[in-house]
Formats: C-alpha cells, sequence, structure tokens
C-alpha cells in the first residue's frame, strides 16, 4: 500500500515550516534588490502566518465533542481579536505610505497559501511517483 493523502499534524508543522524558510528566502532576496519593500513584505507573511495560526487554533479547539460555552467565547474572542490585530497593523502600514509597497504586502499575507500549495503538489508528487504500473 503506497502514502497516503495526509492533512493532519504533520501537514500543518511542513505548512509552517515551508512558509518561515519561504519568508526569510524572499526577504534574503528583497533585502539585496528591494530593500524598501522588505517591510511590507514581512509585516504581510506575518499577518498571513497569524491569520493560519488562528484558523487552525479556532478550529483545533471548536471540533470536538462536547464543546462548552467557554470554548464558544474563546473562538469570539480570537476571531474579532485577530482582526483588530489586523486592522492595527494595516493602520501603521498605510499610514506610512511612503515605504509601503502593495504587491510586496500581498505577496507576504499570500505567502501562506503558497506554502500550501506546494506542500499539496509535493504530496501528490509522491503519491503518482509511488504507484505502480498496475495500481489504479
Amino acid at each position: 500500500m503506497g502514502p497516503v493523502l495526509e492533512f493532519g499534524d504533520r501537514f500543518i508543522r511542513h505548512t509552517y515550516v515551508l512558509t518561515i524558510c519561504l519568508t526569510v528566502a524572499i526577504a534574503a532576496v528583497l533585502l539585496v534588490f528591494k530593500r524598501l519593500a522588505l517591510p511590507s513584505f514581512l509585516i504581510g507573511s506575518a499577518i498571513g502566518l497569524s491569520l493560519f495560526w488562528s484558523l487552525e487554533f479556532a478550529v483545533r479547539r471548536l471540533i470536538r465533542p462536547g464543546k462548552t460555552q467557554k470554548t464558544k467565547y474563546l473562538f469570539g474572542f480570537i476571531s474579532l481579536g485577530k482582526y483588530a490585530v489586523l486592522g492595527v497593523c494595516l493602520y501603521f502600514l498605510f499610514n506610512k505610505v511612503e515605504w509601503m509597497n502593495v504587491y510586496a504586502f500581498a505577496g507576504g499575507v499570500a505567502l501562506v497559501q503558497g506554502a500550501i500549495i506546494i506542500k499539496a503538489i509535493s504530496l501528490l508528487m509522491s503519491i503518482l511517483s509511488n504507484k505502480g504500473p498496475n495500481q489504479s
């Protein structure tokens, strides 16, 4: 039996590691070639990672049998809190328009989704490469 497509704890941990490695690599490239875009990219990637973390945290806490009212309040606090933090970050980012780079910011926010796509493609490629000619 070949490898199974799994989206468990290992997948999420690998997504975090891949996102952080991509952030460091892209930040190094931006530092050399386009230094003014670096703060916007780092803020965007921090926001993307924090949104991914808060989604993971909320799903882990809510999808359990016997959830209590306390977990519902915790989920509401996290949901509202992440958007408050996002709003404050965006205020400071857009307040300093002279160093704001919209493309670098969007790339930083989308970096987590890119890491998920890269990881999913690598899992699919490993499954396809391990299939024999008589397996379907």
